[in-house]
């Protein structure tokens, strides 16, 4: 063979891809992906709406409408009730803004990075309103003359607390992270 024919070929082979995307897989997998997060979003919206309610419940429960009673911890039960009603709220508008997206490839790929991206704003919510949430409990000691029990329990449990929220914190934006990239190779074409 010339080295004509062999260059020839050559070139007609670098002209074309060397593989392809199998496109239906491809979509399949990010559909996979974007219902995963999906999932663990709604249950994280549910469980999170449940616990507080049932904090505000127990709080209520524990310390009726009565004269002399503690009353941060009715400031308490309001601040958590208002946290539920953001958490229903923004809850609201994740589904409503779910159903703008189209059901392409992209489409399902910028609603999952949609989704993580919640995910990520809803783990950095419940990590600072840590914050309030114990200085209003720590007041709450202070006036029943609990001061130390109570803030050394708050300590324990937020800074526990904090460190769990800040695992599921990183584990969101490592999967925001990935779904970004996996958009720029596609936009990309790299």
């Amino acid at each position: 063979m010339e080295f004509d024919e062999v260059k020839k070929i050559w070139d007609a082979q670098n002209n074309q891809p060397l593989y392809a995307i199998d496109e239906k897989t491809l979509h399949n997998r990010i559909r996979s992906r974007m219902n995963a997060v999906r999932h663990v979003t709604n249950i994280s919206d549910w469980v999170l709406i449940v616990i507080y309610i049932g904090t505000v419940g127990r709080l209520l429960y524990r310390n009726p409408f009565k004269p002399g009673v503690n009353t941060f911890i009715y400031l308490e039960a309001v601040w958590i009730l208002a946290t539920v009603v953001y958490f229903l709220v923004i809850h609201l508008r994740r589904i409503k803004a779910g159903r703008q997206f189209d059901r392409s490839i992209h489409g399902d790929l910028d609603h999952a990075i949609s989704l993580a991206s919640y995910q990520v704003r809803l783990s950095e919510v419940i990590r600072w309103n840590l914050f309030p949430l114990g200085a209003i409990l720590i007041l709450s000691g202070w006036e029943s003359g609990k001061l130390l029990r109570v803030s050394v329990v708050i300590l324990v449990s937020y800074t526990l607390a904090f460190y769990v929220i800040s695992i599921g914190l990183r584990l969101s934006k490592r999967r925001k992270r990935e779904l970004r990239s996996l958009k720029e190779k596609l936009e990309g074409g790299n």
